[in-house]
């Protein structure tokens, strides 16, 4: 099992239909440890009269692939999660499925209206899905844009209490194979599969 600092490390899984990402809640400090951006931009609206109008927009990262996240179980103690890529696309198709995508909440606490979902999207830069400010998050990492109609939670926002997502869901947790053992493992049987087929051929 792979661990590090010596603490386990497990992959989550979304195996069936009752497991999967069920809301995405503003939180203060991300468990991804990466802020969203917020965009404060001003804009002309064409009606009667031309108007300014916040946008109220902020797009981040909800699910960043292959990043261990440190959690602490009460039966386990210390240890890391990690959502691979596969495992962040199909929780991310059963969740606009369900219809997910404007269930809010704050700080994992409070379910919050007037914040709807505008994108959506995985991050793959060999499609040129590659967002500015976000270098260091992998592919296959999953993200969000927002727009936020409610005054309170929007005032919150510009104020610093709200920082980035985090998502709430119920996933499977196996053990991350130790890549150095199998990779050994490998190895050791490539050669006993060379070996032996250079018997064969001298028979």
């Amino acid at each position: 099992m792979f661990t590090i600092g010596g603490l386990p490390v497990f992959d989550a899984l979304v195996p069936d239909e009752e497991t999967g990402m069920l809301k995405i809640s503003l939180v203060d400090v991300p468990a991804v440890m990466s802020d969203f951006l917020v965009f404060n931009a001003q804009r002309e609206v064409q009606m009667y009269s031309i108007q300014d109008e916040e946008r109220r927009l902020v797009y981040g990262v909800v699910a960043r692939a292959n990043y261990p996240i440190l959690r602490i179980s009460p039966k386990i103690g210390k240890y890391y999660i990690v959502f691979k890529p596969e495992t962040i696309r199909a929780m991310a198709e059963k969740y606009l499925a369900e219809s997910r995508q404007n269930e809010v909440s704050t700080m994992h606490k409070t379910d919050v209206e007037g914040v709807q979902m505008v994108q959506y999207f995985i991050k793959d830069s060999t499609r040129g899905v590659n967002p500015e400010g976000f270098a260091d998050v992998s592919d296959g990492s999953l993200f969000a844009e927002f727009h936020i109609l409610n005054d309170d939670v929007w005032a919150a926002i510009k104020a610093g209490t709200y920082n980035g997502f985090s998502l709430e869901g119920v996933f499977d947790f196996i053990p991350e194979p130790d890549v150095a053992a199998r990779r050994e493992v490998d190895e050791t049987e490539t050669h006993i599969k060379n070996s032996i087929l250079s018997i064969i051929k001298q028979l």
